[in-house]
């Protein structure tokens, strides 16, 4: 087995915060054989080394939404620090094997936990990545055959009919797979957690929920970017009625992923975008991948939803604002945020990049670097139901780490400053990650 020692770097304790200068990680294959002090954790014969000194060791970070459409740019995650995504919607077949492709070493690229197909009704909003689900029968049905191709989880979108989401959940459950996805038009936020959703994706909260029924029949079921700055801009985030939302939130311990990279694309200033999707000093490979992706996604999408209407663009941007600061009071209540990009479902960071942005999202509502880091590790780990495998950097879990050059607990964004990554117990570093397109796996499914 390969093993590797990370020498003398400064350990980071993002479960308590506490900080341990001079620390070695051994690894023995995938995973962490022994953390302790450089002068007592010895590296064995033959081992390769890391020299972490002078920098900070933190665990690899999580993607919780990322559509994994161009497999070739798998390797770009890990060069930005994600050495997890959760894929929620795509191709079956692809994402199975894909997933197969890396755990089994064969692609170089980011642990992947898949859903498959959404769950939708009518009418579906992606029907080229849907099964209906319109009714109770098709519903039950949807999960067990997801099941049987042994997915990770189960997402569900906008149209899910009350009947079919309290049936996706209970059928799922006993399946013994968790159920994340849109807060489906419908119903309240409040309602889908009743029946046993165990995520919610993005921060949509439905106007039936807080407004009088005669506003929310106008506004829920308007395209998305203009239902939501009419939403965000009629919400009294003081209103009882927020606060018992954040309060049945936290109580459920549903994991709430904001993804605000997506949010934000559409209201940016054209000098922000601009500044968001520069790949100055970065192979043109990685451009010449991710721009025909992008045109492709675009060209597919009948339904607009990253285009903000300039009538309401002042509106967008302070929903945003006002979508922060409901973060920052889910925050506060204790609510479990993870980090997700829907790259390259909408988002339009590069992959990996969005989720140091979108950890700068989270410190912008007032969370600490730390709790923000938490939200791409451990919490996400348990998210994944994999907290005992992963998000820590502790004896006996997969060896995941990130070296940096910077403090993460002064400034989030110093998680940009990466010095080496460790995947699975292997070592690289950012530049070799990015040095040259990966090979094509001779099976032509990938293609």
């Amino acid at each position: 087995m390969t093993q590797t020692a990370i020498v003398g770097g400064t350990l980071v304790d993002v479960r308590t915060g506490k900080t341990t200068a001079n620390t070695t990680v051994l690894t023995d294959g995938e995973r962490i054989a022994e953390v302790g002090p450089a002068d007592r954790v010895r590296a064995p014969a033959g081992a390769k080394e890391v020299d972490a000194r002078g920098g900070w060791l933190i665990p690899g970070l999580t993607d919780m939404h990322a559509h994994v459409r161009s497999p070739g740019l798998l390797p770009v995650y890990l060069a930005f620090g994600v050495t997890t995504v959760r894929d929620p919607g795509g191709s079956l077949t692809r994402s199975v094997l894909l997933r197969r492709d890396v755990a089994e070493g064969r692609r170089i690229g980011p642990r992947m936990f898949i859903a498959g197909p959404i769950l939708d009704g009518i009418p579906p909003l992606w029907p080229e990545m849907t099964l209906l689900v319109d009714t109770v029968e098709r519903a039950e049905a949807a999960v067990r055959f997801l099941a049987a191709q042994e997915v990770d989880f189960i997402k569900v979108y906008n149209s899910v009919p009350e009947r079919s989401l309290d049936a996706i959940v209970r059928t799922a459950h006993k399946l013994k797979l968790r159920v994340t996805g849109h807060v489906p038009r419908s119903l309240t936020m409040t309602r889908a957690i009743e029946i046993g959703m165990d995520g919610l994706e993005h921060v949509r909260v439905t106007g039936r929920e807080m407004l009088s029924p005669e506003e929310a029949a106008k506004l829920d079921y308007l395209p998305v970017r203009r239902r939501e700055a009419m939403l965000w801009e009629r919400f009294d985030l003081s209103s009882p009625k927020f606060t018992a939302l954040v309060e049945r939130i936290a109580k459920k311990s549903v994991f709430l992923d904001p993804t605000f990279v997506v949010d934000a694309a559409p209201v940016r200033t054209d000098e922000e975008r601009e500044r968001a999707e520069r790949m100055d000093g970065l192979p043109d490979w990685i451009a010449e991948t991710i721009r025909p992706a992008r045109a492709a996604r675009d060209a597919a999408d009948p339904n607009r939803v990253m285009e903000q209407p300039q009538d309401v663009m002042e509106l967008g941007r302070s929903g945003l604002r006002k979508r922060q600061q409901f973060i920052r009071m889910c925050a506060e209540a204790g609510v479990r945020l993870v980090t997700g990009t829907d790259f390259t479902g909408l988002g339009d960071d590069l992959p990996g990049r969005g989720v140091q942005q979108e950890l700068g999202y989270l410190v912008e509502c007032g969370l600490t670097p730390l709790a923000a880091l938490r939200a791409s590790t451990i919490t996400a780990a348990a998210a994944l139901g994999k907290e005992r495998e992963m998000g820590a950097i502790e004896r006996g879990k997969l060896a995941d780490i990130l070296v940096l050059d910077k403090d993460p607990l002064a400034e989030v964004r110093n998680i940009a400053a990466i010095r080496a990554v460790v995947h699975g117990g292997r070592a690289t570093t950012p530049a070799e990650l990015l040095a040259a397109p990966p090979p094509e796996p001779e099976t032509p499914y990938a293609r």
